[in-house]
Parts: C-alpha cells; sequence; structure tokens
C-alpha cells in the first residue's frame, strides 16, 4: 500500500507541475490571438465572428488561471499524500470531486463554443466563396476525449482514495 501512495502521489505531482507549466506559458502566450486579427482585419464584414473568437480566447484565457489554482491545489494535496498525511487524502479527495464537476462543466461550456465557433467559420467561409459545414466530427471527438480522460482517472482516484487500509496509513 505505501507503494502505491508513493506511486500515486509522485504521478500526481509530476503531471500537476506539467500542466501548471504548461497553462503558465499558454497564458503568456498571445501570438495567436494577434495572428486571428490579422486574418480577420481583412475581412472587415466578420466582425461578429472576430468577436466569438475573442470570446473562445477569453474563455481559454480563465480556464488556464482556473487551472494554474486547481492544480496548485491537487499539487499541495499531492505532497501531503506523499508525506502520509491524512490532509493530503482530504485534499485529494475534494480535489477528484471537483475534477468530476470540471469535467462536466468544461465539457459543455466546450461544445457551446465548438457550435458557436462551427457557425462562424462557416460564415467567414461563405464570405471568401468556400463552405464549411457546421458539423464538426472532430471537435465532438475531441471534447468526448477530453471528457473520458477526465472522468476515468478521476472515478479510480476516489475508489483508491476510499479504501481504508489507505484511511489508516494516513497519520
Amino acid at each position: 500500500m505505501a507503494h502505491s501512495i508513493r506511486v500515486i502521489g509522485w504521478s500526481t505531482i509530476c503531471i500537476s507541475i506539467i500542466i501548471l507549466v504548461s497553462e503558465l506559458v499558454q497564458i503568456s502566450d498571445t501570438t495567436t490571438m494577434d495572428q486571428y486579427s490579422t486574418l480577420f482585419s481583412a475581412f472587415p464584414q466578420a466582425r461578429k465572428e472576430m468577436d466569438s473568437l475573442a470570446d473562445l480566447f477569453a474563455y481559454n484565457r480563465l480556464w488556464s488561471i482556473y487551472s494554474i489554482v486547481y492544480f496548485s491545489f491537487v499539487l499541495i494535496g499531492a505532497i501531503q499524500f506523499v508525506r502520509f498525511r491524512k490532509t493530503g487524502l482530504l485534499l485529494l479527495r475534494i480535489a477528484c470531486w471537483i475534477g468530476l464537476a470540471n469535467a462536466c462543466l468544461d465539457s459543455f461550456i466546450s461544445y457551446i463554443f465548438m457550435e458557436h465557433m462551427n457557425a462562424a467559420l462557416s460564415s467567414v467561409s461563405q464570405m471568401v466563396g468556400g463552405g464549411i459545414g457546421n458539423h464538426n466530427t472532430f471537435g465532438m471527438a475531441a471534447i468526448l476525449g477530453g471528457f473520458i480522460l477526465w472522468i476515468v482517472p478521476t472515478i479510480g482516484m476516489i475508489f483508491y482514495l476510499r479504501r481504508p487500509k489507505l484511511v489508516e496509513l494516513m497519520k
């Protein structure tokens, strides 16, 4: 049991650090929005679509800030967990339940944004003589895949963290 605590704890620490670094890099990067602004400036009639894209980037920025807070919380819990502290067990349990809510909320919001972006891209495509449909199979697969990547490990962790032997080992 002590071995599994170390493996899960250190894995959680490493993943949290990787996600924290990637979110910090993403927040500091503004080049993508600048590139889209340049593209849309060539089509002033696409102002509505530009606003939809700006909303998407604002959402991504807010989600990144939230992710930094959330994974800092997870990191603290994992560090305490590796030290066999009951606080770590409690923090990781809380993080798991928040993670389930995150998966549902983010998937729902991502679906809404995907629908808006598909409509915007279809509209811009029609302005330049192309044709893009409103249905995005890859986007739906990405949302579903992301949801599964959140849910499956989180549910597994919830069951693991509820084991009576684990609770006994924590100080």
